[in-house]
C-alpha cells in the first residue's frame, strides 16, 4: 500500500509549526511566544510516561472510590453480568429463566461478556469484579486517544483532548470516567477503535501491523453492532476522496483493510459459534428493536438531540467542520496522501458521521452519543490549540483587544470570538452538570434486598422482576419479560404504540420485585391498582409484592 509515511517535522519557532506531522507547510496561523502548555512541558518535563501515570491515578484512584456500590449496578449491566455468572458457573453462555438455560437475552456482545466472565473465573462474582473490567478499558481508551493524537496533531492537543474529555462533563451520565465504571460496550468499543488506528499508523509498508489494524477493527464490530455503518462509510469516504485524487494505490490499499476488517469480523463470528457450540441458545429475532433505537423519527426527539449537538455540545460539531476545513485546505497542495492523512480523515468521517446520527436519527439517549463525541475530541482541542496560537492566553488577549479597538473582523478575531463563546457555553453546562450530579445513589438497595429474598424465601421461590441487576446475586429462580417486551415499551415511550403485551403473573410467580425498571416497564402498575399483588416489604428503591391467590 503506497501510502506515503512522513515523520514528525522537527519543533519549529511557534507552537503551531510542529502540529501537521503529515505535512512540511507553515503554520496555518501566525507564531507567538512559547504557549502556557509550551511552557509547562518544558518546566515539568511532562512525557508520555508521565501522562500515562497520571491517567492511571485519575480512572482507577476515582474508580477505586466506592467501587463496589457506585454508581448503582443497572438494567443494561444486569443482562451482561447474569450471563457472565451463569456461563462461569455452569458453562452455559445465556442467562437463566425460571430455574432453566435460556439465550443471552438483551446482554452486551461477546467480547464485553468474555471480559466480565474473565474477572469472575479470576476474583469471582461480584459488583467490583465487573466495574474493574470497565477501568481497565477506560484507562486504555484514554491512552490510546492520547497517543494516536499526539501522532496526527502533536502532544499538546493530545494532552488538550484528554482535558477536554476529563474537566469538561457534557452530561454525567456520559462523562467517560462514570461510563467507564459500568459494564457497558461504548469504552471496549472505543478500546478496538482506537488501536486499529494506531496500528494502521504502524507502517506503511508493514504487513503485520495493517494485519492487527484489522483484527483491531474486526473485534470493534463485533463489540456493539452499532459501529458497523460508521466505520464502513469511513472505509468508504476516505476511499472516494483518495480516489477523488487519483491515488489509486492507496484506494487498493484501503479497501483491503476494509474487506480484511470485515472478513475478520465474519470469522470472529463463526469462531465464537464453534467455542459456544453446545453451551448456548440461539436468540430469537428481535423484530422492531434496530427501528426502535436506530431510526427514530419523533419531533420531539430529534429537536432534543439537536439541541444537545448544536447548543450544549456545540464545540464538537465546530471542532469537526475546522479539522475537514484544515485536512481540506493541506490536502488541496499534495498529490499523495500521507497516512496521518489518511487516518485524520477516517477518524473525522467515523466521529461525524456518529454524530449525524445522533442529532437525527438515534432513539436521543444521551449515551449513544458518546462514542463520537470521545473520538471528535482531538478535532476540538485542534481547534482550541491553532485558534488560541497553541492555548496562548496573551495571544487571545491582544486577538481580542484588536478587535475592541479597529471594530474590524480578522479570521483571527473570529475564531477568537468562536473561542470565547464556546467556553462560555462550556462552563454553563458544566455548571449545570455539576448541580445534576447525585453521588448518594448507590447500590446498598439491591445488596439488601437480594439479601432478604436469599433469606427470608422458600429455595423454590420463583421471582418476577424486570430489574436485572439482582440476576448477579439472586438464588433463587427467576422470571422476566422476554426481549420483544422491551421493543414494545420503547416504542409506548416514543409515543408510537399504546401497550406492552406482557402478564408478570402467567408463571405464577411467588413474588414480584419492582425497581427502577420495573416501574418503567409499566405492566406492573395495573396489577397494583387491582390490587391483584399485595405489598410484603420495601427496601430502598425496592418493592416486594406476593401475588393475592384466590
Amino acid at each position: 500500500m503506497s501510502i506515503e509515511r512522513r515523520n514528525v517535522p522537527a519543533p519549529g519557532p511557534g507552537p503551531a509549526a510542529r502540529l501537521d506531522p503529515a505535512s512540511s507547510r507553515a503554520s496555518l496561523i501566525p507564531t507567538a511566544s512559547p504557549s502556557i502548555v509550551t511552557r509547562l512541558e518544558r518546566a515539568s518535563g511532562v512525557t508520555d510516561v508521565v501522562v500515562a501515570g497520571l491517567l492511571f491515578v485519575i480512572v482507577f484512584g476515582s474508580g477505586m472510590i466506592h467501587m463496589e456500590s457506585f454508581p448503582p449496578l443497572w438494567f443494561d449491566e444486569g443482562w451482561t453480568v447474569c450471563v457472565a455468572r451463569t456461563w462461569v458457573e455452569s458453562g452455559h453462555y445465556g442467562c437463566l429463566l425460571r430455574g432453566e438455560p435460556a439465550p443471552p437475552s438483551l446482554a452486551a456482545h461477546f467480547p464485553v461478556v468474555a471480559s466480565v466472565a474473565a474477572s469472575f473465573a479470576l476474583f469471582g462474582a461480584g459488583v467490583w469484579q465487573t466495574r474493574l473490567v470497565g477501568l481497565l478499558y477506560t484507562y486504555i481508551a484514554f491512552l490510546l486517544l492520547y497517543v494516536l493524537t499526539r501522532r496526527l496533531y502533536g502532544r499538546s492537543v493530545a494532552f488538550a483532548a484528554l482535558v477536554l474529555l476529563i474537566l469538561v462533563p457534557l452530561k454525567w451520565s456520559i462523562h467517560p470516567l462514570y461510563i467507564g465504571r459500568q459494564v457497558l460496550g461504548e469504552m471496549p468499543l472505543l478500546c478496538f477503535l482506537l488501536a486499529g488506528f494506531i496500528c494502521f499508523l504502524g507502517g506503511a509498508h508493514r504487513p503485520m501491523w495493517r494485519l492487527a489494524a484489522m483484527v483491531c477493527w474486526a473485534l470493534a464490530l463485533m463489540t456493539k453492532a452499532q459501529v458497523a455503518p460508521f466505520l464502513m462509510a469511513s472505509f468508504a469516504g476516505t476511499m472516494i476522496l483518495l480516489a477523488l485524487r487519483k491515488n489509486w494505490s492507496a484506494v487498493q490499499g484501503l479497501g483491503l483493510v476494509a474487506i480484511g476488517s470485515w472478513g475478520g469480523y465474519r470469522l470472529l463470528i463463526e469462531a465464537k459459534n464453534w467455542l459456544l457450540s453446545g453451551h448456548t441458545m440461539a436468540h430469537p429475532p428481535i423484530d422492531g428493536m434496530t427501528e426502535a433505537i436506530a431510526l427514530v423519527f419523533v419531533p420531539a426527539i430529534r429537536l432534543e438531540t439537536m439541541q444537545y449537538l448544536f447548543v450544549s455540545w456545540a464545540e464538537y460539531p465546530v471542532g469537526l467542520a475546522y479539522a475537514a476545513w484544515r485536512l481540506r485546505r493541506s490536502s488541496a497542495s499534495r498529490d499523495t496522501a500521507s497516512a496521518e492523512q489518511v487516518m485524520q480523515t477516517m477518524l473525522l468521517l467515523l466521529a461525524g458521521s456518529w454524530l449525524a446520527w445522533f442529532a437525527f436519527l438515534c432513539a436521543g439517549e444521551p449515551r449513544y452519543a458518546l462514542p463520537g463525541l470521545f473520538l471528535a475530541a482531538p478535532f476540538t482541542a485542534l481547534f482550541f490549540h491553532e485558534a488560541t496560537s497553541g492555548f496562548n492566553a496573551s495571544y487571545m488577549m491582544k486577538t481580542l483587544a484588536d478587535f475592541v479597538q479597529t471594530r474590524r473582523l480578522t479570521a483571527q478575531g473570529i475564531k477568537g470570538l468562536v473561542v470565547v463563546l464556546l467556553l462560555v457555553i462550556m462552563a454553563w453546562v458544566a455548571v449545570q452538570e455539576r448541580y445534576a450530579f447525585r453521588a448518594r445513589e448507590d447500590d446498598r438497595d439491591l445488596f439488601a434486598v437480594t439479601r432478604y429474598l436469599n433469606e427470608a424465601t422458600p429455595a423454590t421461590a420463583l421471582i418476577e422482576t424486570y430489574d436485572s441487576e439482582l440476576f448477579l446475586f439472586l438464588d433463587r429462580p427467576y422470571t422476566y419479560a422476554l426481549p420483544i417486551h422491551l421493543v414494545q415499551i420503547i416504542r409506548r415511550e416514543q409515543g408510537q404504540a399504546q401497550a406492552v403485551a406482557y402478564n408478570p403473573l402467567q408463571h405464577n410467580p411467588d413474588y414480584l420485585v419492582v425497581g427502577e425498571y420495573g416501574r418503567w416497564a409499566g405492566f406492573y402498575a395495573p396489577l397494583i391498582a387491582q390490587n391483584r399483588v399485595r405489598l410484603v416489604t420495601t427496601i430502598g428503591r425496592y418493592q416486594i409484592y406476593t401475588p393475592v391467590r384466590s
